[in-house]
């Protein structure tokens, strides 16, 4: 979630046991200023993010008398690093799909 306190990042390798810096939070998530947090009128959320997603296709495309059709499909095309939450009991947080490319070939008949 990109957790810091001060300068320091909190890693795998390095993390962060206590934080005595007035400046801590996280990138990806909005935490409220101590001892303002409330479960049901300010509660931490998911910081907002816009995600790109593109696809292009020929539905007329045709290899000898057989019909085609091609299309690929770009997910997440800036490769955004971010969270997202159902608000969910059964699916809790997840990371955002990074950059994926589809190619899709169909033969109607």
């Amino acid at each position: 979630m990109g957790l810091y306190c001060g300068s320091t990042f909190a890693s795998r390798d390095q993390p962060l046991r206590s934080c005595t810096a007035p400046a801590f939070g996280a990138t990806r998530i909005n935490i409220p200023a101590a001892g303002s947090e409330n479960d049901a009128t300010n509660p931490p959320r998911i910081v907002p993010h816009q995600l790109v997603d593109i696809a292009v296709g020929l539905d007329k495309l045709a290899l000898g008398r057989v019909p085609l059709r091609v299309r690929a499909t770009v997910i997440n095309l800036l490769d955004t690093v971010s969270l997202y939450n159902f608000l969910s009991t059964f699916s809790g947080t997840h990371f955002v799909t990074p950059r994926a490319l589809q190619v899709q070939l169909t033969v109607p008949f």
